[in-house]
């Protein structure tokens, strides 16, 4: 079930990107040669008018072949004799259907689920499995009121507080998000005011350093909670969609930023995951959240597709616009054969690093 929702959720995002591509292409006029799912080896390919759809062995990606980006090609249906603004639309296209994909994904997920509103409670929507969380008996839905004497009302309040209890136990006020009412009895010596009833006292043990990938305590924590919107409200869930999109841009540009500048420190990324990976994730977070969890998540993997597309690294689109821009600004084609050599090389690099970071997949999943 998993591996089928994966296969069809990323050949949807592939399919997506490269219909912007295709659409772009036959607007400006340019003759698409071929359509790929996956790369070649060609299992079997159909000519369909001027254009061969065609189904590949490799699954990690797409392609859209059009005539001319070769360069030497003659005629008004050749990409490499289009006008720079025209190529420029033609290699965008990917990413922004990318991005119009994502915010159709959290707007309708937004819509049915509700949209996420900003509360003055930290909720608890997660535990690690064998942490002094989950030893202390906190639960999903809980939110935490109090860390010792001081009230918190935000994540970054709670974290600060926490911190200061290294190495020891500190008592939590928690009460539940469901219905404001205790699922236990209290914890501990101590009495429940009466300006409190169905808060409970929860001594937890924090750790003086937390696992890779959690933290001191072992929760997940969130100050939104899910709002329910009227159909008729639709344009709610679309509003939320476009922020949510906005947000993962920005985190994502981020985090690939921090990326690029630790390669060039001569660090070696360890948190980067290809297919396996989000393989991997795609599989806990069904099991753990539900099927609107995946489809949400799938709608952050296509904004990171548009993110990494963009960059300016040859064979990607990035790096494509880069001999857009030249064009531009010095009226002038670059050279093709050495626009062409430096795709292939680029196009050889990417190939090269999406088998370490596969190898580096397989490899952490042996090790557990």
């Amino acid at each position: 079930m998993d591996i089928f929702i994966f296969v069809i959720a990323l050949s949807i995002l592939v399919l997506v990107h490269e219909f912007g591509h295709y659409f772009a292409a036959k607007i400006t006029g340019v003759k698409v040669e071929e359509f790929g799912l996956g790369l070649p080896p060609r299992i079997f390919g159909k000519k369909i008018g001027e254009t061969v759809w065609s189904l590949n062995w490799l699954p990690i990606g797409g392609f859209c072949r059009l005539y001319g980006e070769d360069g030497n090609k003659q005629g008004h249906r050749a990409f490499n004799n289009k006008n720079p603004w025209q190529k420029g639309l033609i290699v965008l296209g990917g990413v922004l259907m990318n991005l119009v994909l994502a915010v159709v994904i959290f707007s309708t997920v937004y819509t049915i689920m509700g949209v996420p509103k900003e509360t003055d409670r930290v909720k608890i929507i997660g535990v690690a499995e064998g942490s002094p969380a989950e030893e202390a008996g906190l639960k999903e839905d809980d939110w935490i009121k109090k860390v010792g004497e001081v009230e918190v009302k935000k994540g970054s309040e709670l974290t600060q507080e926490v911190e200061k209890y290294k190495g020891k136990s500190v008592i939590l006020i928690v009460g539940n998000v469901g219905n404001g009412l205790d699922r236990s009895v209290p914890v501990g010596d101590r009495s429940v005011p009466d300006d409190s009833v169905g808060d409970r006292f929860v001594r937890v043990e924090v750790r003086e350093k937390a696992p890779e990938g959690e933290g001191l305590m072992g929760i997940v924590i969130s100050n939104t909670e899910m709002e329910k919107v009227a159909w008729w409200q639709f344009y709610k869930g679309i509003g939320a969609g476009f922020r949510e999109a906005y947000f993962w841009g920005e985190i994502i540009f981020s985090g690939v930023a921090k990326m690029v500048g630790s390669l060039f420190a001569g660090d070696v990324p360890k948190d980067v995951s290809g297919p396996l990976g989000i393989f991997e994730a795609t599989s806990s977070i069904r099991s753990n959240q539900g099927l609107l969890a995946v489809i949400h998540f799938f709608g952050i993997v296509s904004v990171n597709l548009a993110v990494v597309n963009i960059l300016p690294f040859p064979a990607l689109d990035g790096g494509r616009i880069i001999f857009v821009l030249y064009e531009i600004i010095f009226r002038k084609k670059a050279n093709e054969k050495f626009e062409v050599a430096v795709n292939n090389l680029g196009m050889l690099i990417l190939l090269t690093l999406l088998l370490l970071i596969t190898v580096g997949d397989v490899g952490r999943l042996i090790s557990r």
